[in-house]
């Protein structure tokens, strides 16, 4: 598939297998030979922060106003902004009780689903 809709991607979401268990919950859309695009929403309040060892990433916000950092810094952010995530930075939205947050996430090299490719910082602690 070429073409997908960002609007009914979110609104149906259908979460990827890989990532049921997981704070974020994502649909992978595209997968190039160098590159992967997927639609990530958080709906639940908690600890979703994350790292990539070896993908950076950017986000294209496409719902919410919330709180995301990026390594040490933290900025609030909103429908159409973008934010650059450079491999093994800890980052990921801050979500109050009753926000929801979604994002398109374009990662660079190929995300390949079946290597753990995440380390959740609420696993680490």
């Amino acid at each position: 598939m070429y073409f997908q809709n960002l609007n009914q991607i979110v609104e149906s979401l259908e979460t990827d297998e890989s990532t049921k268990n997981d704070p974020i919950k994502r649909a992978f859309v595209f997968d190039g030979k160098h590159l992967t695009a997927n639609v990530g929403i958080v709906r639940d309040s908690g600890n979703a922060l994350h790292t990539q060892h070896y993908h950076d990433e950017i986000l294209v916000i496409i719902e919410g106003n919330v709180d995301f950092k990026v390594g040490d810094e933290v900025k609030k952010v909103s429908k159409g902004d973008l934010v650059f995530i450079p491999q093994n930075t800890l980052h990921g939205p801050i979500l109050e009780e009753g926000r929801s947050f979604a994002a398109l996430s374009v990662f660079a090299p190929y995300f390949d689903r079946s290597k753990n490719n995440i380390t959740w910082d609420r696993d680490s602690a």
